[in-house]
């Protein structure tokens, strides 16, 4: 039966192109899932890196409290690591360019003064004597057209008595950093914590604690009860830190990449789905042409649940070698999207880092989804094997004979 139904899958130009159908629709349907894991995986690790699995927004203690917060937070067994920041936030441009004493300059960069500690990230010293460093975003060192070793003015505030009192400093670029993120490479700069309290004034010098959880803990479940540990604990005279997870600083965004590649892969499954239904047609119209054969295997012995059987694997032949190409495929895109990219795009880039926020097309293999997608193909199969292979059942051996 194997032999026939391949011999019949090699002669027949019409069940080769219903393979090639389907080879299309997995293919396509692989490289979304893909993309979309890739850059599921890379944002939630952008966001971790830079903010850890949770942020603890310090609220101001009495003098003495945050430390009694730090304190407390590493004796939790679920933390790992409590590594206090200080936020704060700059204008940025070169020195000596008009950005500095005229705000309406397009040479005017917003970003945030990132506070930490040498545990946390060591920052190369400065080779000026007395300079401070900083790091700064490849991307946004390269928009102000900075180097190493290069000054930067920064424009920001501090804590006066009567209120904010504007500030200017120099800092000396030490080194960048890429984090893949076009937006975070843009809009962040890290100092040293100790550095950027001297210049805000700020007592005390730590506004949030990014923490890292150990990996079997989840963010969502532990933050629930890490706030009745903390609001049993009573530090400082005023509230409780605000505790936000990786998930809620991914926000609405996040929220709407995952709603996203829940709806296209809905979307592209009908494309497998209406090349699986095609093989009704096909191979009914292969009974149609094939019915001696079916009259010779009826005479021969073969009862119509094994004829049955024989048209629901030639349908699940042709799925399973459409499904094996269109992984092939599926892969090779992967593999090649950059590519694939420019070859589309004119030899120009469609997706453009701006909107993307990545600098390149993150794609990571998602094993769970791709294994659906081939169950589903196989089961879609045989489902539409079914009528064809009913019809040829019921065929009578007589009539299947009849030359005529």
């Amino acid at each position: 039966m194997i032999g026939l139904a391949w011999a019949y899958f090699r002669r027949r130009i019409i069940l080769v192109t219903a393979a090639c159908g389907i080879m299309l629709g997995v293919a396509v349907l692989v490289t979304v899932l893909g993309v979309f894991q890739g850059f599921l995986l890379e944002f939630q690790g952008s966001i971790r890196q830079f903010s850890g699995d949770m942020v603890l927004q310090v609220p101001r203690y009495a003098e003495g409290g945050e430390q009694e917060l730090e304190e407390l937070l590493l004796e939790q067994p679920e933390i790992v690591t409590a590594q206090p920041h200080l936020d704060w936030f700059g204008l940025v441009g070169r020195r000596g360019s008009r950005s500095l004493t005229d705000p309406r300059s397009a040479d005017l960069n917003g970003l945030v003064l990132l506070g930490v500690d040498e545990q946390e990230l060591a920052i190369p010293p400065a080779q000026e004597e007395g300079a401070v460093p900083m790091q700064l975003g490849k991307v946004l060192a390269d928009k102000l057209g900075l180097d190493v070793g290069d000054t930067i003015e920064v424009v920001t505030h501090r804590n006066g008595a009567r209120g904010p009192v504007p500030v200017r400093r120099s800092f000396e670029l030490t080194g960048t950093f890429a984090s893949g993120r076009f937006d975070l490479d843009l809009d962040r700069a890290f100092v040293r914590r100790q550095d950027l309290a001297d210049l805000a004034r700020t007592e005390p010098s730590v506004t949030s604690y990014k923490v890292m959880l150990r990996e079997d803990v989840d963010a969502d479940l532990f933050r629930e009860e890490l706030e009745q540990r903390l609001e049993a604990a009573r530090l400082g005279p005023f509230s409780t830190p605000r505790i936000r997870t990786w998930r809620d600083l991914g926000g609405n965004f996040l929220r709407a990449v995952e709603n996203q590649k829940g709806m296209l892969a809905t979307v592209f499954s009908f494309i497998i789905l209406v090349a699986a239904y095609q093989l009704i047609a096909t191979l009914l119209l292969t009974v149609t042409e094939k019915r001696r054969d079916i009259g010779v295997l009826g005479a021969l012995g073969a009862s119509p649940g094994r004829i049955v059987l024989f048209f629901v694997g030639l349908g699940l032949m042709i799925a399973t070698i459409g499904t094996a190409m269109g992984l092939l495929l599926g892969w090779w895109l992967i593999e090649n999207l950059d590519r694939v990219e420019l070859w589309l795009g004119g030899g120009k880039p469609i997706f453009l880092p701006e909107v993307y926020k990545f600098d390149h097309i993150p794609v990571a293999v998602d094993f769970p989804a791709i294994l659906m997608v081939v169950g589903a193909t196989l089961a879609a199969a045989a489902l539409f094997s079914l009528l064809p292979a009913w019809r040829a059942a019921r065929m009578r051996i007589v009539h299947a004979l009849d030359r005529r």
